[in-house]
Protein backbone atom coordinates (compact mmCIF):
# COMPACT_ATOMS: atom_id res chain seq x y z
CA UNK A 1 0.00 0.00 0.00
CA UNK A 2 2.74 2.47 0.92
CA UNK A 3 4.45 2.15 -2.46
CA UNK A 4 1.24 2.89 -4.30
CA UNK A 5 0.33 5.72 -1.91
CA UNK A 6 3.72 7.34 -2.50
CA UNK A 7 3.28 7.10 -6.26
CA UNK A 8 -0.26 8.47 -6.02
CA UNK A 9 0.62 11.43 -3.78
CA UNK A 10 3.74 12.18 -5.78
CA UNK A 11 1.61 12.62 -8.88
CA UNK A 12 -0.56 15.27 -7.26
CA UNK A 13 0.16 18.88 -8.01
CA UNK A 14 2.44 20.52 -5.48
CA UNK A 15 3.51 17.22 -3.87
CA UNK A 16 7.19 16.28 -3.81
CA UNK A 17 8.61 12.82 -3.15
CA UNK A 18 9.46 13.84 0.42
CA UNK A 19 5.90 15.10 0.96
CA UNK A 20 4.55 11.77 -0.25
CA UNK A 21 6.78 9.90 2.19
CA UNK A 22 5.64 12.21 4.99
CA UNK A 23 2.05 11.32 4.13
CA UNK A 24 2.84 7.62 4.57
CA UNK A 25 4.52 8.25 7.91
CA UNK A 26 1.47 10.15 9.17
CA UNK A 27 -0.70 7.17 8.19
CA UNK A 28 1.73 4.97 10.10
CA UNK A 29 1.31 7.19 13.16
CA UNK A 30 -2.48 6.93 12.86
CA UNK A 31 -2.41 3.14 12.72
CA UNK A 32 -0.12 3.11 15.76
CA UNK A 33 -2.62 5.22 17.71
CA UNK A 34 -5.42 2.82 16.72
CA UNK A 35 -3.27 -0.06 17.93
CA UNK A 36 -2.68 1.67 21.28
CA UNK A 37 -6.39 2.36 21.64
CA UNK A 38 -7.20 -1.30 21.03
CA UNK A 39 -4.67 -2.31 23.69
CA UNK A 40 -6.19 0.12 26.22
CA UNK A 41 -9.64 -1.37 25.58
CA UNK A 42 -8.52 -4.86 26.55
CA UNK A 43 -9.93 -6.11 29.85
CA UNK A 44 -8.36 -8.28 32.52
CA UNK A 45 -10.07 -11.27 30.93
CA UNK A 46 -7.12 -11.51 28.52
CA UNK A 47 -4.66 -12.03 31.40
CA UNK A 48 -3.22 -15.48 32.01
CA UNK A 49 -4.95 -17.04 34.99
CA UNK A 50 -2.98 -18.28 37.96
CA UNK A 51 -1.66 -21.74 37.21
CA UNK A 52 0.29 -24.35 39.03
CA UNK A 53 2.48 -27.07 37.61
CA UNK A 54 1.25 -30.49 38.68
CA UNK A 55 3.82 -32.34 40.79
CA UNK A 56 3.41 -36.07 40.99
CA UNK A 57 4.67 -37.31 44.33
CA UNK A 58 4.27 -40.70 45.92
CA UNK A 59 2.00 -39.25 48.64
CA UNK A 60 0.25 -36.80 46.33
CA UNK A 61 1.83 -33.80 48.09
CA UNK A 62 1.20 -30.53 46.24
CA UNK A 63 1.09 -28.07 49.11
CA UNK A 64 4.50 -26.45 48.53
CA UNK A 65 3.54 -25.64 44.95
CA UNK A 66 0.18 -24.21 45.91
CA UNK A 67 1.68 -22.03 48.60
CA UNK A 68 4.69 -20.94 46.56
CA UNK A 69 7.22 -22.33 49.04
CA UNK A 70 10.31 -24.42 48.65
CA UNK A 71 10.86 -27.76 50.37
CA UNK A 72 12.26 -27.41 53.84
CA UNK A 73 10.84 -23.94 54.48
CA UNK A 74 9.34 -23.31 57.87
CA UNK A 75 5.58 -22.98 58.08
CA UNK A 76 3.41 -20.75 60.18
CA UNK A 77 0.95 -22.00 62.81
CA UNK A 78 -1.85 -21.84 60.25
CA UNK A 79 0.04 -24.28 58.01
CA UNK A 80 0.89 -21.66 55.42
CA UNK A 81 4.38 -21.01 54.15
CA UNK A 82 5.70 -17.45 54.49
CA UNK A 83 5.37 -15.45 51.29
CA UNK A 84 8.52 -14.90 49.28
CA UNK A 85 9.69 -11.32 49.16
CA UNK A 86 8.94 -9.70 45.83
CA UNK A 87 11.91 -8.49 43.82
CA UNK A 88 12.15 -6.01 40.96
CA UNK A 89 15.27 -7.80 39.70
CA UNK A 90 14.89 -11.01 37.72
CA UNK A 91 16.21 -14.04 39.60
CA UNK A 92 17.85 -16.45 37.15
CA UNK A 93 19.53 -19.63 38.32
CA UNK A 94 23.19 -20.36 37.47
CA UNK A 95 22.09 -23.47 35.57
CA UNK A 96 19.88 -21.38 33.31
CA UNK A 97 22.59 -18.78 32.85
CA UNK A 98 25.08 -21.43 31.75
CA UNK A 99 22.76 -22.31 28.87
CA UNK A 100 21.44 -18.88 28.01
CA UNK A 101 24.79 -17.05 27.91
CA UNK A 102 25.81 -19.17 24.92
CA UNK A 103 22.42 -18.80 23.27
CA UNK A 104 22.37 -15.05 23.94
CA UNK A 105 25.75 -14.65 22.26
CA UNK A 106 24.59 -16.54 19.17
CA UNK A 107 21.34 -14.59 19.00
CA UNK A 108 23.22 -11.30 19.27
CA UNK A 109 25.41 -12.34 16.32
CA UNK A 110 22.27 -13.08 14.33
CA UNK A 111 20.68 -9.77 15.36
CA UNK A 112 23.81 -7.84 14.41
CA UNK A 113 23.64 -9.42 10.96
CA UNK A 114 19.92 -8.66 10.67
CA UNK A 115 20.60 -5.03 11.57
CA UNK A 116 23.26 -4.77 8.89
CA UNK A 117 20.89 -6.00 6.19
CA UNK A 118 17.46 -5.10 7.57
CA UNK A 119 14.53 -4.61 5.23
CA UNK A 120 14.82 -0.81 5.20
CA UNK A 121 18.43 -0.98 4.04
CA UNK A 122 17.66 -3.83 1.66
CA UNK A 123 14.85 -1.97 -0.09
CA UNK A 124 17.05 1.15 -0.25
CA UNK A 125 19.82 -0.93 -1.82
CA UNK A 126 17.39 -2.33 -4.42
CA UNK A 127 16.04 1.14 -5.14
CA UNK A 128 19.53 2.58 -5.66
CA UNK A 129 20.60 -0.36 -7.80
CA UNK A 130 17.60 -0.72 -10.12
CA UNK A 131 15.68 2.58 -9.71
CA UNK A 132 12.33 0.80 -9.54
CA UNK A 133 8.99 2.55 -9.23
CA UNK A 134 7.94 2.83 -5.59
CA UNK A 135 4.77 0.87 -6.33
CA UNK A 136 6.79 -2.02 -7.80
CA UNK A 137 9.20 -1.96 -4.87
CA UNK A 138 6.28 -2.00 -2.44
CA UNK A 139 4.70 -4.94 -4.25
CA UNK A 140 7.95 -6.91 -4.08
CA UNK A 141 8.28 -6.37 -0.33
CA UNK A 142 4.58 -7.16 0.26
CA UNK A 143 4.79 -10.45 -1.61
CA UNK A 144 7.90 -11.35 0.40
CA UNK A 145 6.13 -10.65 3.68
CA UNK A 146 3.07 -12.60 2.54
CA UNK A 147 5.25 -15.62 1.77
CA UNK A 148 6.84 -15.24 5.20
CA UNK A 149 3.40 -15.32 6.79
CA UNK A 150 2.50 -18.53 4.96
CA UNK A 151 5.79 -20.21 5.85
CA UNK A 152 5.27 -19.51 9.56
CA UNK A 153 2.21 -21.77 9.48
CA UNK A 154 4.43 -24.74 8.77
CA UNK A 155 7.12 -24.07 11.39
CA UNK A 156 5.10 -25.75 14.16
CA UNK A 157 4.39 -29.04 12.35
CA UNK A 158 7.97 -29.09 11.04
CA UNK A 159 9.35 -28.65 14.56
CA UNK A 160 7.24 -31.56 15.79
CA UNK A 161 8.75 -33.81 13.15
CA UNK A 162 12.43 -32.83 13.12
CA UNK A 163 12.92 -30.95 16.41
CA UNK A 164 13.21 -27.32 17.43
CA UNK A 165 16.92 -26.78 16.73
CA UNK A 166 16.78 -28.59 13.39
CA UNK A 167 13.85 -26.40 12.33
CA UNK A 168 15.66 -23.23 13.39
CA UNK A 169 18.85 -24.18 11.57
CA UNK A 170 17.60 -25.81 8.37
CA UNK A 171 15.05 -23.08 7.61
CA UNK A 172 17.48 -20.28 8.45
CA UNK A 173 20.47 -21.48 6.41
CA UNK A 174 18.82 -20.92 2.99
CA UNK A 175 17.73 -17.46 4.14
CA UNK A 176 21.27 -16.67 5.28
CA UNK A 177 22.75 -17.92 2.02
CA UNK A 178 20.35 -15.65 0.11
CA UNK A 179 21.66 -12.65 2.07
CA UNK A 180 25.25 -13.67 1.37
CA UNK A 181 24.83 -13.83 -2.42
CA UNK A 182 22.28 -11.01 -2.67
CA UNK A 183 24.73 -8.47 -4.20
CA UNK A 184 25.60 -10.90 -7.02
CA UNK A 185 22.15 -10.60 -8.60
CA UNK A 186 22.28 -8.23 -11.55
CA UNK A 187 18.66 -8.52 -12.70
CA UNK A 188 15.40 -7.63 -11.02
CA UNK A 189 13.87 -11.16 -11.28
CA UNK A 190 16.92 -12.80 -9.67
CA UNK A 191 17.03 -10.15 -6.96
CA UNK A 192 13.32 -10.67 -6.37
CA UNK A 193 13.84 -14.45 -6.11
CA UNK A 194 16.62 -14.06 -3.55
CA UNK A 195 14.49 -11.64 -1.54
CA UNK A 196 11.60 -14.11 -1.54
CA UNK A 197 13.92 -16.86 -0.34
CA UNK A 198 15.40 -14.69 2.35
CA UNK A 199 12.21 -13.15 3.76
CA UNK A 200 10.05 -16.19 3.15
CA UNK A 201 12.14 -18.42 5.40
CA UNK A 202 13.64 -15.79 7.69
CA UNK A 203 10.97 -15.92 10.40
CA UNK A 204 10.31 -19.65 10.52
CA UNK A 205 12.72 -19.91 13.45
CA UNK A 206 10.87 -17.43 15.69
CA UNK A 207 8.27 -19.83 17.07
CA UNK A 208 10.73 -22.72 17.59
CA UNK A 209 13.19 -20.29 19.21
CA UNK A 210 10.64 -19.18 21.79
CA UNK A 211 9.65 -22.81 22.38
CA UNK A 212 13.31 -23.80 22.79
CA UNK A 213 13.92 -21.11 25.40
CA UNK A 214 10.77 -22.13 27.26
CA UNK A 215 11.87 -25.77 27.20
CA UNK A 216 15.38 -25.28 28.62
CA UNK A 217 14.71 -22.82 31.45
CA UNK A 218 12.65 -23.09 34.60
CA UNK A 219 8.98 -22.15 34.19
CA UNK A 220 9.28 -19.27 36.67
CA UNK A 221 12.26 -17.87 34.73
CA UNK A 222 10.70 -17.82 31.26
CA UNK A 223 9.36 -14.29 31.29
CA UNK A 224 12.63 -12.83 32.60
CA UNK A 225 14.78 -14.83 30.18
CA UNK A 226 12.67 -13.91 27.16
CA UNK A 227 12.69 -10.25 28.20
CA UNK A 228 16.49 -10.25 28.49
CA UNK A 229 16.70 -12.08 25.15
CA UNK A 230 14.64 -9.40 23.42
CA UNK A 231 16.70 -6.62 25.02
CA UNK A 232 20.04 -8.11 23.93
CA UNK A 233 18.81 -8.81 20.40
CA UNK A 234 17.55 -5.23 20.08
CA UNK A 235 20.83 -3.78 21.35
CA UNK A 236 22.82 -5.92 18.91
CA UNK A 237 20.61 -5.00 15.96
CA UNK A 238 21.07 -1.26 16.63
CA UNK A 239 24.78 -1.59 15.81
CA UNK A 240 24.21 -3.12 12.37
CA UNK A 241 22.88 -0.08 10.47
CA UNK A 242 25.86 2.02 11.59
CA UNK A 243 28.28 -0.53 10.11
CA UNK A 244 26.27 -0.68 6.89
CA UNK A 245 26.18 3.11 6.73
CA UNK A 246 29.95 3.31 6.97
CA UNK A 247 30.33 0.70 4.23
CA UNK A 248 27.76 2.39 1.99
CA UNK A 249 29.46 5.75 2.51
CA UNK A 250 32.63 4.20 1.12
CA UNK A 251 30.75 2.83 -1.91
CA UNK A 252 30.90 -0.69 -0.49
CA UNK A 253 27.23 -1.24 0.27
CA UNK A 254 27.45 -4.79 -1.09
CA UNK A 255 30.00 -5.77 1.56
CA UNK A 256 27.34 -5.37 4.26
CA UNK A 257 25.30 -8.22 2.74
CA UNK A 258 28.33 -10.48 2.48
CA UNK A 259 29.28 -9.86 6.11
CA UNK A 260 25.67 -10.19 7.28
CA UNK A 261 25.18 -13.46 5.42
CA UNK A 262 28.44 -14.84 6.83
CA UNK A 263 27.46 -13.91 10.38
CA UNK A 264 24.04 -15.48 9.94
CA UNK A 265 25.60 -18.72 8.70
CA UNK A 266 28.00 -18.69 11.65
CA UNK A 267 24.98 -18.35 13.95
CA UNK A 268 23.24 -21.27 12.26
CA UNK A 269 26.23 -23.59 12.50
CA UNK A 270 26.99 -22.51 16.07
CA UNK A 271 23.40 -23.11 17.13
CA UNK A 272 23.43 -26.59 15.61
CA UNK A 273 26.77 -27.51 17.19
CA UNK A 274 25.95 -26.20 20.68
CA UNK A 275 22.26 -27.10 21.07
CA UNK A 276 21.42 -30.11 18.91
CA UNK A 277 21.73 -32.44 21.92
CA UNK A 278 20.24 -30.10 24.50
CA UNK A 279 17.86 -31.71 27.00
CA UNK A 280 14.33 -30.35 26.88
CA UNK A 281 11.73 -29.99 29.64
CA UNK A 282 14.02 -31.26 32.38
CA UNK A 283 12.56 -28.67 34.76
CA UNK A 284 8.97 -29.74 34.18
CA UNK A 285 7.25 -31.51 37.03
CA UNK A 286 4.69 -34.24 36.55
CA UNK A 287 5.93 -35.28 33.14
CA UNK A 288 7.39 -38.62 32.12
CA UNK A 289 10.87 -37.07 32.04
CA UNK A 290 10.70 -35.68 28.50
CA UNK A 291 13.84 -33.73 29.27
CA UNK A 292 15.83 -36.95 29.19
CA UNK A 293 15.41 -37.01 25.43
CA UNK A 294 17.86 -35.10 23.26
CA UNK A 295 16.37 -32.14 21.42
CA UNK A 296 17.01 -33.63 18.03
CA UNK A 297 14.73 -36.55 18.88
CA UNK A 298 12.17 -34.77 21.01
CA UNK A 299 8.83 -33.42 19.92
CA UNK A 300 7.97 -30.06 21.52
CA UNK A 301 4.94 -29.90 23.75
CA UNK A 302 3.49 -27.43 26.18
CA UNK A 303 4.13 -27.92 29.89
CA UNK A 304 1.18 -29.56 31.61
CA UNK A 305 -0.62 -27.01 33.73
CA UNK A 306 -3.80 -26.99 35.74
CA UNK A 307 -5.83 -23.90 36.54
CA UNK A 308 -6.30 -23.07 40.18
CA UNK A 309 -9.91 -22.82 41.30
Amino acid sequence: MSGRIVEGLRGREGWTLVDAYHGCFWLYVATGLVNMLCAVMLSDRCELKAVKVVEERGEGETGPLLNGSQEGESRTDEGKAPKAKASWVAQISPETLSIMVVLWFLLMVDSLADGMANMSLTTYYIDKKFHLAKSALGDIVSISYFLSTLSNIFSGPLARHIGLVNTMVFTHIPSSAAVLVFPLAQTVPLTFALLLLRVGLNNMDQGPRAALIAAVVRPEERTAVMGITSMLRTLASTTGPTITGLLAGGDRFWVAFVVAGSLRLAYDLGLFAMFINIKLYKHEEGEDQPGEVAEGNAQPSLPRQVEQP
